[in-house]
């Protein structure tokens, strides 16, 4: 059912008074949760019913991403929950091959990646989304923008300046938007408490709190997303857990080091609460990880849940300890970093994973802790399997 509850603050206040200005581009900045994301398609879904009940000619929107994974993680699960939510959603009106939903006046919704060069550079529309924009490089954008006959809006985090700031905010054909999570009426207290908790982390907090231009300083690694792990017998090869279970996700990643070329895979098999030990379990035999050869590096502090692990039949074993960060984060970087596309948490992780600052505002030789479940399993898979830390306190590395 479509009732007024249905719809945000940031719908009722921001996006629709914006939307009927009638702009070319409505560039819709936001902190982390404010619900833009949304609300932008609660706002074309609307248009396709309105446009399905009287009959008008049948119109294409486009929903773009930066990868596949990223848009199944996020745009399109926020569809189907809306499609559902309103008891509109049809399994006959959905092509799950091609991510195109049909309504009835043949008027359609596709999601594509912005790594599709063939969709990117392929036939027009009436109306584009471009979602988390500061992840499509401006070519990409603007390849789609002359494909666009009519509406664009644009979404992201204010990470940084990037060309949405060079190319289109201040034309006269554009109406810019802000929100913050406080313009989400839908989260609960847990998690606004859990958002508020980051006030004093900085850029993060002007990022993602308060929805301002952060100052990408600092970020502690460089990375190129890839397709998939590649296939070579010639690497160190590992798995990393990040314990975690209400507020903080557990993450088990797979890591694979090439030594000779200085490389480190990463591929993101689970990041989610709630996951008991059992539920590690199953993933790990969901993924087929060998059981009493590969090892397994989990976060140090948990004895009793690497101990059920183990006792399950894998290679299960304590990382090296969690302090001295600074000296296994220095190690990897000599290493170049390779995450998979499918890795959507891990990469906003990476991307985020920053030198904490004192009050000053002067960098730490630390890393900020917060964000960095992703960052501490691969760093337990990717440092473990070369420190010698058999003498509390003293360490080698191996040469491998």
């Amino acid at each position: 059912m479509i009732t007024e509850a249905t719809f945000s603050r940031n719908f009722r206040e921001k996006l629709l008074p914006a939307w009927n200005l009638h702009p070319r581009y409505l560039d819709s900045c936001g902190g982390a949760r404010s619900g833009k994301t949304y609300s932008i398609l609660q706002m074309f879904v609307l248009k396709a019913l309105a446009e399905a009940a009287d009959g008008s000619p049948a119109k294409i929107t486009s929903v773009v991403s930066e990868t596949l994974p990223h848009l199944k993680r996020g745009a399109i699960r926020d569809f189907k929950s809306i499609m559902q939510s309103w008891e509109i959603w049809n399994d006959r009106q959905w092509n799950r091959t091609d991510n195109i939903f049909t309504f009835s006046n043949g008027g359609m919704i596709e999601f594509f990646s912005a790594d599709s060069p063939g969709k990117v550079h392929g036939p027009a529309r009436d109306r584009l989304f471009i979602n988390e924009a500061q992840n499509v490089d401006y070519e990409t954008a603007r390849q789609l923008f002359i494909r666009t006959r009519d509406r664009i809006i644009i979404d992201y985090n204010p990470v940084r300046e990037f060309w949405v700031h060079e190319h289109i905010q201040g034309r006269p054909e554009c109406v810019s938007i802000h929100s913050t999570y406080k313009d989400n009426d839908f989260l609960t207290p847990e998690q606004v408490a859990e958002i508020e908790s980051n006030k004093g982390s900085g850029n993060w907090w002007r990022v993602y709190g308060e929805g301002k231009i952060g100052q990408a300083e600092g970020v502690i690694f460089d990375f190129t997303q890839i397709d998939a792990m590649p296939e070579s017998s010639d690497m160190v090869e590992t798995y990393g857990i990040d314990f975690g279970f209400t507020n903080d996700p557990t993450v088990i990643v797979h890591v694979k080091v090439h030594t000779g070329r200085k490389e480190i895979y990463v591929d993101q098999l689970e990041y989610r609460t709630g996951m008991l030990n059992r539920d590690i379990i199953r993933t790990l035999d969901a993924y087929k990880v060998p059981k009493r050869t590969i090892p397994i590096f989990a976060d140090a502090a948990e004895p009793k849940s690497i101990a059920e692990i183990a006792q399950a039949g894998f290679n299960c074993k304590p990382s090296y300890k969690a302090t001295r960060k600074a000296e296994q984060i220095a190690f990897m970087q000599q290493y170049k970093m390779f995450i998979t596309k499918r890795s959507v948490e891990g990469i906003k992780e990476a991307r985020n994973y920053c030198w904490a600052k004192d009050k000053d505002g002067r960098p730490l030789n630390e890393p900020q802790a917060f964000a960095d479940h992703f960052m501490d399993a691969m760093r337990y898979a990717a440092y473990s399997p070369f420190a010698d830390f058999r003498k509390s306190g003293h360490y080698k590395i191996i040469n491998r």
